[in-house]
């Protein structure tokens, strides 16, 4: 049995490593995207909220993610910090899901830890780390690897899912649906595990029952009412130039490049993975270089670019790299423990991390709401408001023409009845009538009491 240092050691190096880059996440306030999605998901009822995760091929938007804010506004209040509790506990749930899957796919604990190191952070996807608009990102991740941790552990077992093992399998594949798109991409994933380890052509039902579940799905989405694809920011263009050109835009993000990686460059490095894949016959190479090419299927041909849309294939590249630099250390290094190695690559790229940390988190903060002062100016001048109270904001902090101190005052008064006129919008005070009346005055909420 080994050492309690060596069981448990690198979970702890792992979290505190997380922690010590992105740990500021925890205390983030709201966003534009989290008030825009908690008013989105609290206008149905909550009981319509739940039918539509079962009806999972409804246009419904990602109703998972919508499920999870109203719980956490319902349970805890208007308060950011529970919800930064929760995401960060799926951060973690989540590298703990990829260090079981790649641990099951190289049966190499080294090559597992190694993989959870690389992915643990990545400053180029700050987002994830400071802004509760990305639940949707951290719930298909977790639903997706835990479907696949699921069924891999049963068939490496050397067993056949039966009929309530199919049914939780593809329940957490639509709860990963549901979560996000990007999900759609299991049915590949089980069917490139089958085919590079297993090979019969009995093997391949996992893959067509949940390419069966992914139709309808995909064909709900894409033609229902309000669907995503009416949306020019999410309408796909596909082709192979598109694939490759959006390709390389995300390698730059990957390595924390601005220009480097270019259509040429990519073509190199995508066929020289694959030759060492090839060369070496490592299943886990191979399995991760199709992960990697499929994994960006759901974004790759949408205009919308975010560099957090690379957190799923990221799992592809981490797997990749781990079972090449433990192929090289075995080489060349063997009579060094592995330890060394997963040490050496924490702290080379921790200056790293740090320095773009540094950089990404001046962009993201500067496209900051000033959400915390509104809510405790408003906690402080106007706590309670009569329901569907009529507010007018002289002045005030947001900006024009927006609807971020719409969704923050019904939130925050727990009424999405509630009407917010602002006079930077062009709404003026005269010939109607309001509860109350507001200005910003040097980071102060003044209550007007003569507005006349």
């Amino acid at each position: 049995m080994r050492p309690l240092a060596a069981r448990f050691g690198p979970a702890l190096f792992l979290i505190a490593y997380l922690f010590r880059f992105a740990g500021g996440g925890l205390w983030a306030r709201f966003t534009g995207d989290d008030l825009m999605n908690l008013n989105f998901h609290l206008t149905p009822s909550f009981p319509a909220l739940v039918l539509s995760n079962l009806t999972y091929w409804t246009t419904a938007y990602r109703p998972m993610g919508g499920i999870v804010y109203v719980a956490i506004y319902r349970l805890m209040g208007f308060h950011p910090m529970p919800f930064r509790a929760v995401c960060f506990a799926l951060l973690l749930g989540n590298l703990w899901l990829l260090y079981r899957v790649c641990l099951r796919l190289t049966a190499r604990r080294e090559i597992a830890l190694l993989a959870t190191l690389l992915a643990s952070y990545h400053a180029w996807l700050v987002n994830l780390y400071y802004s509760t608009g990305t639940i949707y990102e951290l719930l298909c991740y977790a639903f997706y690897f835990a479907a696949f941790d699921y069924y891999l552990g049963i068939r490496q077992a050397g067993k056949k899912l039966h009929g309530r093992q199919w049914a939780w399998f593809l329940a957490l594949y639509i709860c990963a649906l549901n979560s996000k798109e990007l999900a759609v991409t299991l049915p590949l994933c089980v069917a490139c595990y089958e085919c590079i380890w297993r090979r019969q052509a009995h093997n391949w039902r996992g893959a067509a029952l949940a390419a069966l579940v992914t139709v309808p799905y995909v064909v709900g989405k894409l033609t229902g009412p309000d669907s995503l694809a009416a949306n020019p920011l999410y309408r796909p263009a596909i082709s192979p130039a598109r694939y490759l050109h959006t390709f390389h835009l995300y390698l730059n993000v990957l390595f924390y490049q601005d220009h480097f990686f270019r259509d040429a460059n990519t073509i190199l490095l995508v066929v020289a993975m694959l030759g060492l894949a090839l060369w070496h016959r490592s299943r886990p190479l191979l399995f991760a270089w199709f992960f990697i090419l499929f994994s960006v299927l759901p974004f790759i041909f949408v205009p919308h670019y975010s560099g957090f849309f690379i957190y799923l294939p990221l799992a592809g590249w981490a797997l990749y790299a781990a079972t090449a630099l433990t192929m090289l250390w075995d080489r060349v290094a063997k009579a060094i423990p592995p330890a060394v190695l997963f040490l050496a690559m924490a702290l080379a790229l921790a200056p790293l991390h740090a320095k773009e940390s540094r950089r990404t988190m001046q962009v993201f903060t500067s496209a900051g709401l000033p959400t915390t002062e509104m809510t405790t100016q408003l906690q402080r001048v106007q706590p309670v408001v009569p329901k569907g109270a009529h507010l007018f904001f002289q002045s005030d902090p947001f900006p024009p023409r927006t609807f971020s101190l719409v969704f923050l005052v019904r939130l925050f008064y727990d009424d999405l009845t509630v009407e917010v006129a602002r006079a930077q919008d062009g709404d003026a005070l005269e010939g109607r009538h309001f509860d109350a009346v507001f200005r910003w005055d040097d980071g102060n909420l003044v209550r007007v009491v003569d507005p006349r």
